[in-house]
């Protein structure tokens, strides 16, 4: 099973990756500086091919963007090969330490069982190896300590990735309660404004109309030096009325739930990717429900981008279209690559029906994965 880690997102510049060139320069530079001297024979072959592959494969490795587990399993495994090659050549007790690299990488790429068979075999493999250089003692008492530095090579990687997923699911569980509570508190503006414009219209509204037909019915009843007064109290309720209607009309206009401070707040927890926002100004979910599916949505396509997608950019959009409003997500990632929907998608699909949703993914033709979710733009669902 693949493990859940961004390594190679960071490039070669990652702090592994660095001290894996470090390590390399430190045990290869000797013998390499020495080669001119160095009797051209097959163990000095060996040595150079051995050296130089390692950091050929240490660098591919390094320099992939998008996790491709099978390749990046296959490119550490072959690493060790590369290892006994220079070790059985260069011979000069230093090359052994380019496994406990092997073993950092293989912490981060293979699940508990099988990085113990991997490492058991590889171990077995380089203790073979001392074995023809160096007497038995020391060869033992030197396979020793290499065995011991690679374990705790490998619980250095596993607590480092352990952080590095405690830290993402912090930020996560942060961003999540910033975005609920933005969207709960513009639920709650949201249901206020509704309120306010129904007390207006049905109550102001109604009796500002009352008072407007009493005024009218008193102005023609009214003696000749009254009536002016009272035509101006008429118009007065009129233009006040007027300006009601008005004042109804703009609170109807802003009824349902404004999304842009929750999907801000979300997008921060994501500095990679980056997230380039595409929100029009006035466009609004029409109830709390639904204004929440669209936002669970987008929090799962974004985590999924992140984790899985090898994604460097990803564009959420949000527009109108016909009857419905829709969340658009897409990434530059490699796609689904034909794995199933996992359990994240289908609990967004069901949150999605429950209110009248919908969700589609789709894989355009210039790569990247594209998620659509769609909720119906007014109405009770």
């Amino acid at each position: 099973m693949a493990r859940d880690f961004r390594h190679n997102d960071d490039g070669p510049l990652a702090p592994l990756n660095l001290a894996g060139y470090l390590t390399w320069l430190a045990v290869s530079s000797g013998p390499l500086l020495r080669l001119p001297s160095l009797t051209p024979d097959l163990p000095t072959a060996a040595g150079l091919v051995g050296s130089l592959g390692f950091l050929a494969l240490f660098v591919w490795r390094s320099l992939r963007r998008a996790p491709d587990w099978a390749l990046d399993r296959w490119l550490v495994l072959a690493q060790v090969p590369a290892t006994l090659l220079a070790v059985a050549g260069w011979r000069d007790g230093l090359q052994p330490v380019l496994m406990i690299i092997v073993a950092a990488q293989a912490a981060l790429l293979f699940a508990p069982r099988s990085l113990v068979l991997v490492l058991a075999i590889a171990n077995a493999m380089l203790l073979a190896t001392l074995l023809t250089m160096w007497p038995t003692g020391a060869a033992l008492r030197s396979f020793a300590a290499y065995l011991g530095f690679q374990g705790f090579a490998c619980l250095l990687a596993i607590y480092a990735l352990r952080a590095e997923r405690a830290r993402d699911q912090a930020q996560h569980l942060a961003a999540e309660l910033l975005a609920t509570r933005a969207l709960l508190a513009e639920g709650a503006r949201a249901g206020e404004r509704l309120h306010l414009s129904r007390e207006l219209h049905d109550v102001a509204g109604q009796k500002l109309t009352a008072l407007k037909m009493q005024l009218a019915l008193l102005e023609r009843r009214a003696p000749t030096e009254l009536a002016a007064g009272v035509k101006t109290l008429r118009e007065l309720a009129d233009e006040l009325l007027v300006e009601l209607r008005a004042v109804v009309g703009t609170l109807r206009r802003s009824d349902g739930v404004d999304l842009h401070a929750a999907l801000q707040a979300l997008v921060r927890a994501f500095p990679q990717p980056q997230v380039v926002l595409d929100l029009p100004d006035e466009l609004r979910a029409p109830d709390l429900a639904r204004a929440e599916a669209l936002l669970r949505a987008a929090q799962e396509a974004l985590t999924n981008a992140a984790r899985h997608s090898g994604a460097g950019r990803v564009t959420l959009r949000l527009a109108p279209e016909a009857d419905r409003l829709v969340l658009e997500v897409r990434d530059d990632g490699h796609g689904l690559r034909g794995a199933p929907p996992g359990y994240g998608l289908t609990g967004m699909r069901e949150r999605l029906e429950a209110v009248g949703g919908t969700l589609a993914l789709d894989e355009p033709v210039d790569g990247g994965l594209c998620l659509r979710a769609s909720v119906p733009a007014g109405g009770a669902t």
